[in-house]
C-alpha cells in the first residue's frame, strides 16, 4: 500500500511517502505505523475516493493523508 502524507501529517509520520506491505485487507487505522486517533482535522483519500480510518485497504491501494485547510 502506498501512502502519501501532506503538511503536518508528514511530521507525524516522519516521512512524506511510504510503502507498507499489507498481507490481509484491514482497516487503515490498524495498518498505519502511527496513530491517527483523535486527528479530526485530517482528510483521508483512498484510491481517489473519500475514506476514513475505518476504510478497509489492501496492498494495491493508494492512500493520501492531508490536513484540513481553512481560512479566508
Amino acid at each position: 500500500m502506498n501512502i502519501k502524507c501532506i503538511g503536518w501529517i508528514s511530521s507525524l509520520a516522519e516521512t512524506r511517502e511510504m510503502n507498507i506491505p499489507v498481507e490481509n485487507p484491514d482497516q487503515l487505522k490498524n495498518i498505519l505505523p502511527f496513530s491517527i486517533e483523535g486527528k479530526d482535522s485530517m482528510i483521508i483519500i483512498v484510491n481517489n475516493q473519500p475514506g476514513s480510518p475505518e476504510s478497509v485497504v489492501s496492498n494495491e491501494d493508494h492512500v493520501v493523508l492531508l490536513p484540513v485547510i481553512s481560512g479566508g
